[in-house]
């Protein structure tokens, strides 16, 4: 059985790739005995988790990039010194089924270094799998189809993007996002947790980023807390899920618990924890308002109710696979920075809780399934 290879991994910073990631292994270990973890962020993932991780790409102000670095200027072509840089994946990716599990890859710019790096696999004959992921189905044109076209297996993880996949004429079988299957590890929570009692939110400085005047935007969070402390009895659990230097959920939840410093009834999460500690938190919570859709799937699949602040079409589409469409349960990202509208759709979306509670245990029975068909679909693919 050849090794099983994870690439297209950004870093346990972002706890949705370490969702993807630590779900994946475990799917996939009783067929795959050996499986590598190419990382963006080896050194520090190496800290989090006992998988085995290797560098993407070649170590910073070392020799081998001086190398590669002077080949180009003495006219190595563009392609080559990418994949010298990924040389790592590569060398590791041509004795392996290899699985990327960069979800988004393909939702925004196009990746020059994931059609270097699948070129050079294909022509060693590895097989590929894009898993998990979404596609902007605006985005399934040129450069990207072609390199979409190269893989063996493609698993998006909702319908929009099968869909547009499937016209294209590709490979695909859908199949939920394998952090559905995500154990929780149960954490100390933080003094003033009251379980069952918690709203967890999740804002992302990605989501104001999409507005004309993010202030505005945060102006309108904060009256979304106000109405909730005031006319409910529920209390506020501020909760990050990446942290990211240039992305990093803190520097805005931050401000939020700075704003009501002092109130019992506003708390916050570490920007420590695990993805299966953040999924443990979120299970004893009474609803989820986040912006990070793995935050999403952490409380659908414990069935807490879920209200999105969607910017993307992973988003979309898993909230219309699960409801059949999105209304009430997604509000979109643009329109944070219109005054009354977050507030008003929450405080609806929350008068519905014990019905959303009741339709999610009954949903996720079903939702959550097909583990050992699509692990199966995976490696007939590889032809493993």
């Amino acid at each position: 059985m050849r090794p099983l290879l994870l690439y297209n991994h950004s870093g346990y910073e972002n706890r949705g790739c370490e969702a993807i990631v630590e779900s994946t292994v475990s799917l996939f270990q009783n067929e795959c005995p050996v499986v590598v973890v190419a990382s963006d962020t080896a050194e520090y993932d190496r800290q989090k988790s006992r998988r085995q991780f290797i560098r993407s790409r070649i170590p910073p102000m070392s020799l081998a990039r001086m190398v590669n670095s002077v080949a180009f200027r003495l006219g190595q072509s563009r392609e080559d010194e990418v994949a010298r840089n990924y040389s790592p994946v590569i060398q590791q990716g041509k004795k392996s089924l290899c699985l990327s599990v960069g979800g988004d890859t393909y939702c925004y710019a196009y990746q020059e270094h994931m059609h270097v790096i699948n070129k050079r696999l294909k022509e060693k004959h590895a097989p590929l799998v894009l898993w998990g992921c979404s596609i902007d189905p605006e985005r399934m044109r040129d450069e990207t189809l072609r390199d979409l076209e190269v893989y063996d297996l493609i698993v998006p993880r909702e319908s929009i993007s099968a869909c547009a996949m499937m016209e294209k004429g590709l490979p695909v079988v859908q199949w939920i996002d394998p952090a559905f299957t995500l154990p929780a590890v149960p954490v100390q929570l933080p003094a003033g947790w009251q379980d069952g009692h918690m709203v967890g939110l999740n804002i992302s400085p990605l989501v104001l980023d999409k507005i004309s005047d993010p202030e505005q935007g945060m102006k309108n969070v904060l009256a979304m807390v106000d109405d909730i402390l005031e006319n409910t009895a529920e209390s506020i659990a501020l909760i990050p899920h990446v942290t990211w230097e240039h992305d990093n959920d803190l520097s805005v939840l931050d401000r939020i618990f700075k704003h009501y410093q002092g109130n019992p009834r506003v708390v916050q999460i570490p920007g420590t924890w695990s993805a299966m500690e953040y999924k443990a938190a979120v299970s004893g919570m009474k609803a989820l308002i986040t912006a990070r859709t793995h935050l999403s799937i952490a409380a659908y699949s414990t069935s807490v109710p879920v209200f999105v602040i969607g910017y993307s079409v992973k988003a979309r589409g898993i909230a219309r696979d699960i409801y059949g469409n999105e209304e009430g349960h997604l509000f979109p990202a643009d329109r944070l920075g219109e005054e009354g509208k977050l507030q008003t759709a929450v405080m609806s979306f929350l008068s519905h809780n014990k019905e959303e509670k009741a339709f999610l245990k009954t949903r996720m029975k079903n939702y959550i399934s097909g583990e050992k068909e699509i692990v199966k679909r995976v490696l007939d693919a590889a032809g493993a």
